[in-house]
């Protein structure tokens, strides 16, 4: 390995604190409105659920409220069998308001103009007031004027025959109030309902976005773990094959060089297993781990190198440019494309001698290349990867296996907004990438 490379590919480790701070204050703003409006949904919900199983009771309820009211007038004024047959036709019909709004409206109407031609004063004509709020708050506006136009009507028609307030024009203006109040009631009551409605709708869809965010945010998540995995378990697992077959080519020739492979194959296999569970200890439930560590960067090159030389590679590093200040995302890209072009190198190439890997970095970007001189395999029976010892017997052919290695590159270098190319050159096989000094 250069020297030159040694020394210039020494930049600081990405760490948690190099990473961008994590916004959660409109997250918790998001949660807190989203929780605030599934209470206030699931309240009224809750509430509108109960009073229509049971609205039949609840309107009876409210009849004989009004007929509390006005039944001490009757019993005042003695007005015979007719006035309670009367009121008991206004408000029996209340129990079905909510129902019928604009049947029981028209109900109570008629039994109102007999009442007018009659000549009977009743104070259930409240029930008029009643069904005309209900109108309001469960019909259309225009259905609702068109109601409170008819009970107008009737106003005009009470105040000229019976002049309750002294004279019929001030009768006219205390019904008019009445009428008035009860529209307005009814329309206030209607808009309530459709802000709740609304505020239900958008809980919803809070909860449906968060809901969805968590799915995409999981898919993610699983996917960069995935990738993760592959890297540093392909990685170890091929450098650990080639040293177990050059152990076993050596073991009967050279007994001191094979007993190094084997120790080799140890200390590979734990560094395996301390990234492993430093990628996985942030699935534990509690958030925490006690294997937590800096992602790879550039300053892991000279470590991917010196591991690649254990298996009989000769491994070469340049690495020029100014490496300081770049993002820890970049820094992992170069290294896991420098990493996954060595393990290609270890399972898919015949007879590689060299390998070598160099990144420049420039004003716009960083160019890698990680070249080998290893044949092609002629067949899937084709023995791969570096022999520890040219003048061993040859080794048992492994069994073809497919792989992602090339596509999680791409898929890695264009999550960073850059490219990566692969293909032969110069008998041998390179990888190519280029990547941005910011993350795009």
């Amino acid at each position: 390995m250069a020297a030159r490379g040694t020394a210039q590919c020494t930049a600081a480790t990405p760490s948690a604190e190099g990473k961008p701070p994590v916004q959660i204050a409109g997250d918790l703003d998001e949660r807190m409105r989203v929780q605030l409006f599934s209470g206030v949904a699931r309240r009224y919900h809750e509430m509108r659920q109960l009073i229509l199983r049971h609205a039949l009771i609840s309107d009876a309820v409210l009849a004989l409220l009004v007929a509390v009211v006005s039944t001490p007038w009757l019993t005042t004024t003695h007005l015979g069998v007719g006035s309670w047959l009367l009121q008991a036709c206004l408000l029996v019909p209340l129990a079905w308001r909510r129902r019928y709004p604009v049947g029981v409206f028209a109900a109570l109407c008629a039994v109102a103009l007999i009442q007018w031609l009659a000549g009977i004063v009743l104070v259930a004509d409240l029930s008029l007031l009643v069904a005309l709020s209900t109108v309001a708050t469960y019909r259309p506006r225009r259905t609702a004027l068109i109601a409170a136009a008819v009970l107008e009507i009737g106003a005009v028609m009470a105040s000229v025959r019976w002049s309750l307030a002294g004279s019929w024009l001030r009768s006219l203006v205390f019904l008019s109030g009445l009428i008035a109040a009860a529209l307005l009631l009814g329309v206030s009551l209607r808009a309530r309902r459709a802000l709740v409605a609304s505020l239900t709708e958008r809980a919803e869809r809070l909860e449906w976005e968060r809901d969805q965010q968590a799915m995409i945010a999981a898919a993610a998540e699983r996917t960069r773990i995935a990738r993760e995995m592959h890297d540093v378990i392909g990685h170890q697992l091929a450098v650990i094959v080639s040293l177990a077959e050059g152990a076993n080519a050596k073991l009967m020739t050279d007994p001191p060089r094979a007993a190094a492979a084997i120790a080799s194959v140890a200390d590979v296999g734990r560094q395996a297993l301390g990234e492993a569970r430093g990628l996985l200890g942030v699935l534990r439930a509690d958030g925490t781990s006690d294997f937590l560590e800096p992602q790879p960067g550039l300053a892991r090159l000279p470590d991917l190198v010196i591991k690649a030389r254990t298996t009989g590679l000769h491994a070469t590093l340049v690495c020029t440019g100014d490496t300081a200040g770049l993002p820890a995302d970049i820094e992992l890209a170069v290294y896991r494309i420098a990493q996954e072009a060595i393990t290609n190198t270890l399972k898919h190439a015949i007879d590689p001698e060299t390998v070598a890997i160099r990144v420049t970095v420039g004003d716009t970007g960083i160019d890698m290349a990680v070249t080998d001189d290893g044949r092609p395999p002629s067949g899937p029976a084709s023995s791969r990867g570096p022999r520890p010892d040219r003048r061993a017997a040859a080794r048992p052919a492994p069994a073809a296996a497919g792989g992602h290695g090339l596509t999680g590159m791409r898929e890695r270098a264009r999550a960073c907004g850059g490219s990566v190319t692969a293909g032969r050159e110069s008998g041998g096989w390179a990888v190519r990438a280029h990547l941005p000094r910011a993350v795009r």
